[in-house]
């Protein structure tokens, strides 16, 4: 058997392959390189150098992440470790660069060096941390030999290590992250989400009574970011009482983003004006309001006053949950994409279908026009894998235009190399003209346009 020195220089990857495996190969290589640079080196006699080489280290370990990323995203799609528990986390921790610092965070607590957590908790994390380093040499390892021998396919041994480092780098970020901040409980996921309901619910009502246009939705009109917490305000008072701001719920009962106003939507609501008597008629309880107000101007500014005062301190205390809230509500009060659904079938003297026949989607990124479609019809033909976008060139998902977020990840469409949101690339297909006889990810556009002319060719 030849020496690992030597088989590694004659299987070496080129740096041209596209294959992730031979991206994984360089990228790892990045890592043990500048790792090696620091070991070698006096931070006390250079300690601008060791800042440099520190720097690359971080930016090289987290191109390794996104390349093992990939990578998972290929091997195990249907095999990952569930990532519901990201709607607990605040939105400002939402970031791409998480997964870096997770695992920044996981050498400095081995290293006794990390002094954002209590001791305490510390001591629970650390098995954590030592687990999921692990687990990454163990992946690194396999990932290594597997594209110096075979960078085309994952045999169990590689599979089995990407699950388990997948998992034991879930718990760790959930770990983490609860010791540095107050994670959502359950409850306060549900009740949030009642208070979507009632926010959309506001807005249709708003809309069939002309308070607001659609067109105001679908451009997102930066004044729907005040007037849509004042106008639920109101809704919840009012049209829906039973809802989340039911005054009828102890403050404890209540979501934690409108909790702190409690005494206030007492003072507001027209069902528990100020000291009122429980034998009262309804129409005592109106003249007992106005009682406290010189005039109907005055009770009308002071309401206002009032609604907008808790609407103004939701945004100032709770920006983050309301941001969450209205992305959410937007996006399902939004017009839907139209698309066109005309479809062809006729082809050209080589056997390719012609431009005006191939079927095309209105706003699609892959097909602004038919001739560009049937170029894709016959890059696949000539077997050629597309080119991939690069991460760091697409921060908006290429169908639905959503940003990226942790929680919203960047997926590649095997089929076009466009990148995704999971919303608009659920699908998975075997591509054989590409290599590829298992199921890939593939987008929604190309699964329902392009593929099954494809498939029919290969039968």
């Amino acid at each position: 058997m030849l020496p690992a020195a030597l088989r590694r220089w004659l299987h070496r990857p080129k740096r041209s392959d596209p294959r992730l495996l031979s991206q994984f190969f360089f990228a790892d290589e990045r890592v043990t390189r500048v790792v090696a640079e620091i070991n070698g080196l006096d931070a006390e006699l250079d300690p601008q150098q060791y800042l440099v080489l520190l720097n690359q280290l971080h930016v090289s370990q987290a191109q390794l992440l996104a390349v093992i990323e990939h990578i998972m995203e290929e091997c195990i799609p249907t095999q990952r470790h569930s990532r519901d528990y990201l709607v607990k986390f605040p939105e400002e921790l939402l970031v791409d660069n998480l997964g870096n610092h997770m695992l920044f965070a996981a050498e400095c607590l081995l290293a006794g060096t990390f002094l954002e957590v209590e001791e305490a908790d510390g001591a629970q994390l650390r098995p954590r941390a030592r687990n999921l380093l692990c687990s990454l040499e163990l992946v690194r390892a396999l990932l290594r030999e597997q594209s110096l021998s075979h960078p085309s396919t994952y045999p169990e041994p590689v599979r089995a290590a990407l699950i388990q480092f997948d998992r034991l780098f879930a718990e760790f970020e959930l770990s983490y992250v609860s010791s540095l901040v107050a994670v959502k409980s359950p409850d306060e996921i549900y009740r949030q989400q009642e208070i979507i309901v009632l926010f959309c619910e506001t807005v249709e009502r708003a809309l069939r009574l002309g308070y607001l246009t659609q067109e105001m939705i679908d451009g997102y009109e930066p004044l729907l970011m005040f007037t849509i917490p004042r106008l639920a305000i109101i809704s919840g008072l009012l049209i829906y009482p039973e809802g989340p701001l039911s005054l009828e719920r102890s403050p404890e009962q209540m979501s934690r983003v409108f909790s702190p106003f409690y005494n206030l939507l007492m003072k507001i609501s027209p069902q528990h004006p100020p000291g009122p008597r429980l034998e009262a008629t309804l129409g005592s309880r109106r003249s007992e309001l106005r009682s406290h107000y010189s005039s109907t101007k005055d009770m009308l500014h002071t309401l206002f006053v009032c609604i907008s005062g808790v609407a103004d301190q939701l945004q100032t205390n709770f920006a983050s949950d309301l941001r969450s809230i209205l992305k959410t509500v937007f996006k399902i009060v939004a017009s839907p994409a139209e698309t066109s659904e005309e479809t062809g079938g006729s082809k050209d003297e080589d056997g390719e279908l012609c431009a005006g026949d191939v079927p095309h989607v209105d706003d699609c990124p892959l097909c602004p026009s038919p001739r560009d479609a049937t170029g894709l019809q016959r890059a696949a033909g000539a077997h050629r894998r597309p080119e991939w976008v690069p991460d760091s060139s697409s921060s908006h998902c290429s169908a639905c235009r959503a940003p990226f977020t942790l929680l919203r990840r960047r997926h590649h469409c095997r089929s076009c190399g466009k990148i995704f949101c999971a919303r608009c690339s659920p699908n998975t297909a075997a591509l054989p003209h590409y290599g590829q006889p298992r199921p890939v990810r593939v987008c929604t556009h190309c699964h329902a346009t392009h593929l099954p002319s494809w498939r029919s060719r290969t039968r």
